[in-house]
């Protein structure tokens, strides 16, 4: 079997990769990929795999634009942090789902499931996955994440978005801070990040912060008519935000 993986944090996709090996290490990997863009130039120049699993997030968008600019002839795996993703809709013949943290399991269980449509001569109900990426994509717009997945001590943990005061980049690595004070490494980019959660409750203030509502102790003037945040806890540098960005920082603020 040859799979296409598109994953774009790095240590989910390796993570994956390992439990395939575990499973099958006849299982061949064609390639990872980590955007909708380098998915589908991949699909128009290489030949078909038989199997694909695509992260529903990406950088660029999400993997259900894929479909909407190339035809899809292989089934497919979505996986996914967000348990309302698991619809009935996904249980159609051509589209299965898993739920991140994958475990062993459950990845036996979609390529058991593989096996026992595809190698049987079924093909591929394209109606039916265009209607499940219909209602996802429906659905997508008004969900947002609850919790993040941190690295702490070689460990993988679920931490709550409401325990998050900000996100940050330093030295090229995004990080986040909690109200109490604890930072943890995140394997996200800011970018994505910010698709994720809540704009009501967290704002991009620059190219490395996006801070939550329940951090903000004040805002003061700063040169320019830009604005220098006071926030809780205290972050590694000063967090500005430019006097474009201001008027729409003080809506949010607000609650406009």
């Amino acid at each position: 079997m040859k799979v296409l993986i598109t994953e774009d944090e790095l240590g989910v996709a390796q993570n994956l990769v390992d439990l395939i090996e575990e499973i099958d290490s006849g299982i061949e990997i064609l390639g990872i990929l980590q955007s909708v863009k380098d998915t589908v130039s991949w699909i128009e120049t290489n030949p078909a795999p038989d199997l694909a699993f695509l992260d529903i997030r990406l950088a660029d968008g999400n993997s259900f634009e894929i479909f909407e600019k190339i035809e899809v002839q292989f089934p497919v795996v979505f996986t996914t942090a967000y348990d309302e993703y698991a619809l009935q809709a996904f249980k159609v013949n051509s589209i299965d789902y898993l739920l991140k943290p994958i475990d062993k399991e459950a990845l036996q269980g979609s390529l058991d499931k593989y096996e026992s449509f595809y190698n049987k001569g079924h093909s591929i109900d394209n109606e039916s996955l265009i209607r499940a990426i219909l209602e996802l994509r429906s659905i997508e717009q008004v969900k947002y994440k609850r919790n993040f997945l941190i690295y702490h001590r070689e460990r993988i943990l679920p931490l709550s978005v409401d325990e998050i005061a900000y996100f940050y980049l330093s030295n090229e690595m995004v990080r986040c801070c909690t109200h109490g004070r604890d930072k943890y490494y995140v394997d996200q980019s800011l970018d994505k990040i910010e698709g994720q959660i809540d704009p009501k409750d967290f704002f991009r203030a620059n190219r490395q912060y996006i801070i939550s509502r329940k951090s903000v102790i004040s805002a003061g003037q700063y040169f320019q008519r830009k604005l220098k945040l006071d926030l809780k806890p205290p972050p590694e540098d000063e967090v500005v935000i430019s006097k474009t960005r201001s008027s729409a920082f003080k809506k949010w603020l607000e609650g406009s």
